[in-house]
């Protein structure tokens, strides 16, 4: 049946093109003139013997360029991310190795780090200790001469009161941020000791 098709269509067309495509309805059609309504539409031009010369995909949606776009313009962003970051850990890969030379200086310098923070955090200790006890004093005087006795708390004494409890409560957060500051270094020592690692298993 396709054949006697291909030859009817082919008879007419004696020169020229012959054309294939699916109608709306979902039928196959032939003809040596390709309707308008078909020209942005998927179809196919063969030659008299119903070879395939070439084929036209259909026409992409304006959604369908737009999400092309899109994909790309992400694609482009992802690869120029991925670069940055390819760039950013080559210079951290080469300060590394510039910096030491065995890992027993890499733990060297770590240590040496949180001895200086150990130091810092022995003050911080000190003065709060300190902060604490003047704290008390003035509290208990308060409570032993005023609140005691339904009193209340002169604005001079209630002003020292206030006075080194914020002083307290900023030493306090200085020694969460240097307690936290120990972790970070042994945590980046960790980084550095395995990148330290695979660097010189790369180039041995």
């Amino acid at each position: 049946m396709l054949t006697l098709m291909l030859c009817a269509v082919a008879r007419q067309a004696t020169a020229g093109a012959l054309y294939k495509w699916i109608d709306e309805n979902g039928q196959i059609r032939y003809s040596d003139r390709l309707p308008p309504s078909q020209v942005k539409k998927k179809h196919q031009q063969l030659n008299s013997q119903g070879v395939i010369l070439t084929t036209k995909e259909a026409a992409k949606s304006d959604e369908q360029l737009a999400a092309e776009a899109e994909a790309a313009r992400k694609l482009e962003e992802e690869n120029a991310k991925q670069a940055r970051l390819k760039e950013a850990q080559d210079k951290k890969d080469r300060v590394l190795l510039l910096t030491f030379s065995s890992e027993e200086e890499l733990g060297i310098a770590r240590d040496n780090r949180l001895d200086v923070l150990d130091s810092v955090i022995q003050l911080i200790n000190k003065s709060i200790d300190a902060t604490q006890r003047q704290l008390d004093e003035l509290q208990t005087n308060a409570d032993a001469v005023y609140l005691s006795k339904g009193r209340e708390v002169p604005g001079g004494l209630a002003q020292k009161i206030e006075h080194f409890t914020r002083k307290l409560e900023s030493r306090n957060a200085q020694l969460a941020s240097k307690m936290a500051e120990q972790d970070r270094i042994n945590e980046q020592y960790e980084k550095d000791l395995a990148r330290f690692r695979e660097l010189k298993t790369e180039t041995n």
